[in-house]
């Protein structure tokens, strides 16, 4: 379990990375986040991160990135679910009860889906099979 200040530097991180494509320092963070300590205590909570799992280093100098397990802990307990309304909500599940027999079909209506509740553009890429078999449609909201 992370403690608070775990918690606000992963969250920071995560969305620094996101924004930036960056590995992320401790000085970005310090610039950008307003975390409220010095940057050396924010590298070391980098370093127990990092040691437990939740950031990867692409290099020895470098910042930190989320791991697969940060991002899976910032999904699960950092982001706000409050940040979506019930109309989207519900366009979602309209558009997710649309019966489809191609797996095109669904990649579609799945990218448009999330274009039109974020605004942005969507891309899909799936892999290049002939049988393919989707266990699992998951949305996740990311903030900006």
């Amino acid at each position: 379990m992370l403690d608070d200040r775990k918690k606000k530097v992963l969250q920071a991180i995560v969305e620094e990375y996101i924004n930036t494509a960056e590995p992320v320092s401790s000085n970005a963070l310090t610039k950008n986040h307003g975390l409220d300590c010095s940057s050396a205590t924010i590298r070391n909570e980098m370093a127990e991160l990092e040691k437990n799992g939740y950031l990867d280093k692409t290099h020895t100098s470098s910042g930190r990135v989320p791991s697969e397990k940060g991002y899976r802990y910032y999904v699960d307990e950092l982001v706000n679910d409050k940040d979506i309304s019930l109309e989207e909500i519900k366009y979602i599940s309209d558009k997710l009860e649309t019966k489809v027999n191609e797996i095109e079909d669904l990649t579609k209506i799945t990218a448009n889906t999330i274009s039109e509740v974020t605004h942005y553009t969507t891309i899909s890429i799936g892999p290049k099979t002939n049988e393919q078999l989707i266990e699992e449609i998951k949305f996740v909201l990311l903030r900006f």
